[in-house]
């Protein structure tokens, strides 16, 4: 069984991070000079901010309906967590995925966390698999609208081969992704397979005995497989959870459209939930600057570009969104964190 001691917070190196942002940040303004700084600054200046008000309150309603989505399996588990908790926690996690990028298993990490130290009688395994349950449904819907938006675009609107075959690219890598992820999460004698050929390969390269690490890594496999288990059967229960994550990523996608509406240049739909959807995978992806900062930027405004948008609008755009996505939610998930380790402790007990 996992006990208290097991539970560790997941510590954030800040100083290293502090330098990968400002290298992203040095990345990105020296595109926006190639682009043309004052202009893009012209357009920034003349945006409507009423519309930016507006992208917070769907992105905080957006992120409300993520945390619904993953509550759900938390109160199938027969925890007494509050929803308002959940949401803290949810948003308390967007901190760590964004501060440390790996493929969102930081964030996970933070859920379980929090979870563990709020939450009398939580068990690790239980908790792990409304963790993992949640986050595979999330994938469906990001990769879903990059996939199909994708092709819409290369055939209407003459996005080009190169454009094209990135999105793709990115989005059917995700889904592979997850498909591997889910396929071995159900099989648990793979997964358990797996993890035993691991800490085999991991003690010949440390030159240890890693025997009994495994051992208790395989009971938890075995109690994680119960509890998955417990929750795919029930389908209401899955659907449910599906059609909270699906409301949650119209929201999010809306961010991406109002912020257009901001800077005076309404698109398509199709066109911002294509981008929108690659933005978020790349953001999952471990890119070693924190969400993907630099990278994913000039990642949008390039593909906004290759379909007509100007260039000010695109470059402008990306800057609202990210504002809201990336620098706002990761500084209140922040401030939430600073709350839940005060409230809950910092690998103290309960």
């Amino acid at each position: 069984m996992i006990t208290e001691k097991d539970i560790m917070f997941p510590d954030i190196p800040f100083g290293k991070t502090a330098v990968l942002i400002v290298i992203g940040l040095a990345i990105y303004f020296g595109y926006l000079y190639l682009v043309g700084f004052d202009s893009v600054l012209d357009v920034l200046l003349h945006a409507d901010y009423w519309y930016m008000a507006l992208a917070v309150i769907i992105s905080l309603s957006a992120n409300a309906f993520h945390a619904a989505g993953w509550w759900v399996y938390l109160k199938s588990m027969g925890y007494k967590t509050s929803f308002f908790k959940a949401y803290q926690i949810y948003l308390a996690s967007i901190f760590f995925v964004n501060l440390l990028p790996t493929m969102a298993v930081s964030g996970e990490v933070s859920k379980i966390y929090f979870v563990q130290k709020s939450t009398p009688g939580s068990r690790f395994d239980k908790t792990l698999a409304t963790c993992v349950m949640s986050r595979v449904l999330e994938i469906v819907p990001i990769a879903s609208g990059a996939t199909v938006g994708v092709l819409y675009l290369a055939f209407f609107y003459g996005m080009p081969i190169w454009a094209t075959a990135f999105c793709l690219f990115v989005a059917l890598a995700m889904a592979s992704v997850a498909v591997g992820g889910l396929v071995v999460t159900m099989d648990n004698v793979l997964l358990r397979r797996l993890a035993n050929s691991a800490f085999r390969l991991l003690g010949r390269l440390l030159r240890k005995d890693l025997s009994a690490q495994a051992e208790h890594v395989d009971i938890i496999l075995a109690q994680f497989d119960t509890s998955l288990k417990d929750m795919t059967s029930n389908r209401a229960l899955v659907a449910g959870s599906l059609v909270l994550i699906l409301v949650a990523w119209c929201l999010d996608v809306s961010v991406a459209y109002i912020a257009f509406m901001a800077m005076g240049s309404p698109v398509s739909p199709v066109l911002v939930v294509t981008v929108f959807s690659v933005m978020v995978i790349l953001q999952m992806l471990p890119i070693f600057l924190p969400g993907g900062i630099g990278v994913v930027d000039i990642v949008m405004t390039t593909l906004y570009m290759t379909v007509g948008i100007s260039k000010n609008a695109a470059a402008g755009a990306t800057i609202m969104v990210r504002f809201v996505t990336l620098w706002f939610l990761t500084a209140l998930g922040g401030l939430v964190t600073l709350y839940l380790t005060k409230a809950h402790g910092k690998n103290g007990a309960r």
